[in-house]
């Protein structure tokens, strides 16, 4: 699916009901390279209006299950996610259910964080942002040093104020990453998409887009 794309764009599709009644709907993402192709696309599983309740109550805090699709429409990704009160965890395995790894939130006073894990358990990055940069998160390898980065991008005042759509750039141009990696960074992704910024959309200053 990533192939060797430098660059992967994720970009979130609103739906008009969101955007004029503010009732939130299932999340739904776009795949692209930074040139635009289209790699694949992402969405929450929804079960129904009873999900949606739960989705409108809980918000960001509710269990969810998200499928990854690639651009020829095969389902190649599942990340699950149970109910949290504090910090959120996320499970990812193929459509064969093979175990790829997982993305743990961590305790941070000035900085989020999330550890990516492996397959074999192992932390093989780290993700953080300071708590006033929430637009930019740092993705770190073992030893601390700066190996890529998941940025949120800028597209405009009037057209975010409208829309309130999400896109992030996930730079992969600084380190080999396997196919099982990227997808967890992927993963990452819409894991800081879901917690800092679909509750906060009307709160927090939106540098999406580019």
């Amino acid at each position: 699916m990533f192939k060797t794309y430098p660059v992967i764009i994720v970009q979130q599709i609103k739906e008009m009901l969101e955007i004029i009644i503010d009732w939130e709907t299932a999340n739904k993402y776009e795949i692209k390279s930074e040139q635009g192709d289209f790699l694949g696309f992402a969405a929450e599983r929804t079960l129904g209006i009873f999900h949606r309740i739960i989705r409108n109550i809980l918000r960001s805090h509710r269990p969810m299950t998200i499928d990854v699709w690639d651009n020829q429409k095969k389902h190649i990704y599942i990340g699950k996610r149970p109910f949290y009160f504090f910090f959120s965890d996320l499970e990812i395995s193929d459509n064969n259910n093979r175990y790829i790894g997982e993305i743990k939130t961590r305790f941070g006073l000035l900085k989020r964080k999330y550890d990516l894990i492996d397959a074999q358990n192992n932390v093989f990055a780290q993700v953080e942002s300071y708590r006033w940069r929430l637009w930019t998160f740092q993705i770190l390898g073992r030893m601390g040093n700066k190996v890529g980065v998941i940025s949120k991008k800028w597209g405009g005042l009037l057209k975010e104020a409208f829309t309130d759509a999400d896109r992030f750039a996930i730079d992969l141009s600084r380190k080999n990453w396997t196919q099982d990696q990227k997808a967890i960074l992927l993963f990452a992704t819409l894991c800081i998409d879901l917690d800092f910024f679909e509750d906060n959309s009307n709160s927090v200053l939106d540098f999406s887009r580019s």
